[in-house]
């Protein structure tokens, strides 16, 4: 095959088959043969020596039935009408009269065969080549309705994921003839994408593509081929075609050969329009194909984190500074690393530009802004007393490890704060400032200023123990403001940098205490009798209104703490429900209110004595840091009709999860819609949301999936300590009381 195609080996290939056959896959264990199927086609068969895997498919009479098999001892054979065809890698037949194809794959040997099995009408293609004036049919499959519907991170790759066999519309198929070269039209529209990939031939064949408008034709690079019929353990690359206007692509099938079967899987993805974030979203992902764009509120302390999943990715950033939009410089992000981009200063908005054939990114809206000021230090110091509105100030009383940094990916090298002393006039006070930082290059200096005239009264510079990397300094100032400055010891870091640079930002954390020396008279007035009066009136009324909340707190605190050990000496409490649904005693809305009240309470417990309290899980799953823990409930508890109840238990003794969220997955059939959940948790489609999970965290949820299905697979996704993480159930829960 041409263009960026990629074979690998067979050892890459059985690997990936047997990570997909953790996803839903129709794997029947204890039997022989043991059958995989992937997508809704047997793609791998697990023989015992001398057994074969046999199936007979109804055929009509032209039709091309045409097998391949990846294998060290094994064969393959067609029944036809009386007439049988064999081969040890590929054999193909056209059915004669209608009637029925038996196909067998054996093999003297214990093995796994990869298969690839063609069983499909021959679509016979006109054999002369339109002009571009001239009329001719157009094919409008196999076009996906968004990008997200089509790829799947998860799979290891971001190909799109064409179901059934090659004989559904996701699959041009049909058989080629040397004598006569066959021409197939594809409409398409500006903006779109098509995506190729040569799942099956028998022999050599040769795919070539042009575009065509109504006047003119222009060939295109790309070309597809091969030179031997299929090899199952060999994987093709996938190819895509950009479409720059409205028309139609012409493709040439030809084979140097007396005949070959073919099968083509094309996919057409349409233009990306630009999504809008919300402004309290922090955290989304950017799936497309060719470009796709994103629009969100920005501030100029902000930076956008990219973490590019399977592909790499090309990316422009364009700030709104005022009425006028710049762009950024284009940079590349590699596959499955993490990149930050850095605003420019007095950004208002943003719009994120990702282009590459196909894409699935994780971006994140952060902040560098100094401490919790949502601004970065100003690098210079004020010179007007009047004017200080644009520096932080400090509390000399309490600054508790302020953290801040030189941004030097921002062009940042130096940070000026302002240091607040207050006291009255002639005061005098005992400052200790604590400077706390992993790298020696900070160099900090600490300026006590003339009140009047901003002036340098004198200069304090700061070392660093090389041990603790901390460092700190007593002042006996008086009253007012002076300034605490950051710099890097490097005066030309920055030299020859660009903004968004690659260089480590050098953190700090500042931490400030007033140990009062005081001289001078203290200024004091008496109060009024009226101010004595009020101001104990007040005292009352704001004392009692600050203790009320609190009482209530304890008393709801120690409830919900008293019902938890109530309910952890009860044991098998799933099935008390369901006796007292049974016996009629409680109603079902009851029931279901006394089992939401539950969950808080229950998550007070220890883990074990959690669950045992529930009862036996149907499913359980640890890890190091994470456990999980799923229960079917009483059909009975449902709020939602004909929805399918389950308790969720989640424990996080070592990890803090981030981004997180459920996701229950139907292994066969239509997918599973989130009808309920309690407590009440944003959800859509087959996930459920729940950001942040902390480490110590216990949660217990209720669970309602609505749709045909009876099967579901459960997984936990977020991130944790920065990198992505995932944890499925390993076995998939079945809705019947008796597990397959």
């Amino acid at each position: 095959m041409g263009g960026r195609n990629t074979r690998y080996r067979t050892g890459l290939f059985l690997l990936s088959i047997l990570i997909l056959c953790q996803l839903p896959l129709n794997t029947h264990a204890d039997e022989s043969p043991i059958v995989f199927v992937i997508d809704e086609r047997v793609q791998m068969i697990t023989l015992d020596a001398d057994t074969s895997y046999d199936i007979s498919e109804s055929v009509s009479e032209g039709d091309v039935i045409s097998v391949a098999v990846g294998c060290d001892f094994c064969s393959v054979s067609i029944e036809e009408n009386g007439s049988i065809t064999t081969s040890t890698s590929i054999a193909t037949v056209v059915a004669s009269e209608a009637g029925l194809a038996n196909i067998s794959i054996s093999s003297v040997e214990t093995e796994t065969i990869t298969t690839s099995i063609l069983v499909a009408p021959d679509t016979q293609h006109p054999s002369q080549r339109p002009a571009p004036e001239d009329s001719f049919d157009l094919d409008s499959n196999g076009r996906c309705i968004s990008s997200v519907d089509c790829i799947d991170v998860h799979r290891g790759n971001l190909n799109t994921i064409s179901t059934g066999s090659y004989s559904s519309d996701w699959f041009e198929s049909g058989l080629v003839r040397s004598e006569a070269p066959e021409y197939w039209a594809i409409e398409v529209l500006e903006g779109d994408l098509v995506e190729f990939k040569l799942h099956h031939t028998s022999d050599n064949i040769r795919f070539d593509f042009s575009f065509q408008n109504s006047t003119i034709e222009l060939p295109l690079p790309l070309l597809i081929e091969s030179a031997t019929g299929t090899n199952p353990d060999l994987l093709t690359s996938t190819e895509y075609i950009d479409i720059l206007e409205d028309g139609r692509l012409i493709v040439k099938i030809s084979t140097t050969a007396a005949q070959s079967a073919y099968a083509l899987q094309r996919s057409i993805h349409s233009k990306s329009l630009t999504q809008q974030i919300d402004d309290n979203t922090f955290t989304f992902t950017q799936i497309g194909h060719t470009h796709s764009q994103t629009a969100f509120s920005f501030k100029e302390t902000n930076l956008v984190k990219l973490a590019p999943m399977v592909e790499n990715i090309k990316v422009e950033l364009t700030v709104k500074i005022g009425s006028d939009w710049i762009l950024m410089p284009e940079i590349e992000v590699s596959k499955n690393t993490v990149k930050r981009i850095y605003a420019y200063p007095n950004s208002s908005m943003a719009m994120l530009k990702i282009t590459s054939d196909v894409h699935w990114v994780d971006v994140s809206i952060e902040s560098f802004s100094d401490g919790n000021i949502s601004m970065d230090a100003p690098s210079f110091a004020p010179t007007d007393p009047n004017n200080i509105d644009a520096w932080p100030v400090l509390a000399s009383e309490d600054t508790a490890r302020f953290e801040g940094s030189l941004t030097l990916p921002a062009m940042d090298q130096n940070d000026v704060y302002l240091l607040s002393v207050d006291g009255w006039v002639d005061s005098l006070h005992r400052v200790h400032i604590v400077i706390r930082t992993t790298n020696q290059d900070l160099v900090v200096n600490v300026w006590e200023l003339d009140q009047e005239t901003f002036e340098t009264k004198s200069e304090y510079l700061i070392t660093f123990d090389p041990l603790s990397n901390e460092g700190e300094v007593y002042l006996n100032v008086g009253p007012g403001m002076h300034l605490i400055e950051f710099a890097h010891a490097d005066e030309n870091i920055l030299s020859n940098q660009t903004w968004s640079n690659g260089l480590q930002s050098v953190s700090y954390t500042i931490t400030t205490t007033k140990v009062t020396t005081e001289e001078g008279e203290e200024p004091w007035f008496p109060p009024s009798d009226e101010a004595k009066l009020w101001g104990s009136a007040v005292r009352w009324i704001l004392g009692i209104a600050m203790i009320i909340p609190a009482v209530f707190l304890f008393y709801k605190i120690k409830s919900t703490r008293a019902e938890g050990r109530r309910l952890g000496a009860v044991r098998e409490r799933l099935k008390i429900l369901t006796a007292l649904l049974d016996s009629g005693s409680e109603t079902p809305k009851r029931t279901r209110k006394t089992l939401v009240k539950s969950l808080e309470a229950v998550a007070t417990l220890p883990w074990q004595s959690a669950c045992e309290s529930w009862g036996i899980p149907d499913r359980t799953y640890s890890t190091q840091g994470t456990s999980l823990a799923i229960w079917k409930l009483d059909q009975r508890l449902s709020k939602e009709p004909d929805s399918w109840p389950l308790l969720i238990g989640l424990h996080t003794p070592d990890e803090t999860w981030e981004v997180s969220g459920f996701r229950f997955d139907a292994p066969n059939g239509n997918p599973w819609n989130v009808a309920n959940v309690e407590p009440r948790l944003l959800h859509r489609g087959e996930e459920i949301f729940i950001d942040t999970i902390a480490k110590g965290t216990m949660i217990f949820l209720t669970v309602e999936l609505s749709g045909d299905g009876d099967q579901v697979d459960i997984e936990l996704n977020g991130h944790v300590d920065g990198s992505p993480r995932g944890m499925k159930i390993p076995t998939t829960l079945s809705r019947s009381s008796e597990e397959e």
